[in-house]
């Protein structure tokens, strides 16, 4: 299964290959049971770190989730990376972009307008800890100062 159509497909559920099963399981669940206070806190500590559950209890949905992993896995693995990270929605993928950023020392962002609403407030935020710079993109200046000069 090295073809990259039959990774796309595939891709993400080879611990389901030796069972048997053609179609990966949706987990619903938002929690699950705990067998004693220590696998629990075990697990939690396993899971805010971003490990899987290894043995441990899954907890809950929110720190970890079969289907999501399974998910992540395959789309790793199709963009020939380490690992992928999957939100919830834009705005969670952005937050946590822009908090790694500041947390690597580069609190520096260059947003291009129009910007979705719920971005630009959260990017215009007084109290955030990043320094947002707005251009844009029909601006002659802006265009010249972050060179985009080819095909406006």
């Amino acid at each position: 299964m090295t073809q990259l159509d039959t990774r796309s497909v595939h891709a993400g559920r080879d611990d389901l290959t030796a069972l048997g099963v053609h179609v990966p399981p949706i987990d619903l669940s938002t929690t699950y049971p705990l067998p004693d206070v220590a696998t629990g806190g075990t697990s939690y500590d396993e899971l805010t770190q971003g490990n899987g559950p290894d043995g441990g209890s899954l907890v809950y949905q929110r720190l970890w989730n079969p289907t999501v992993a399974r998910f992540e896995d395959a789309l790793a693995e199709l963009e020939h990376t380490d690992g992928a990270v999957a939100f919830g929605s834009g705005m969670a993928a952005l937050t946590a972009c822009l908090l790694a950023t500041v947390a690597a020392g580069r609190p520096h962002v260059i947003a291009v307008r129009p910007l979705y609403g719920g971005s630009d407030r959260l990017l215009s935020n007084p109290q955030a800890s990043w320094v947002r710079r707005s251009v844009g993109p029909t601006s002659p200046r802006s265009r010249r100062r972050f060179g985009l000069t080819q095909g406006w």
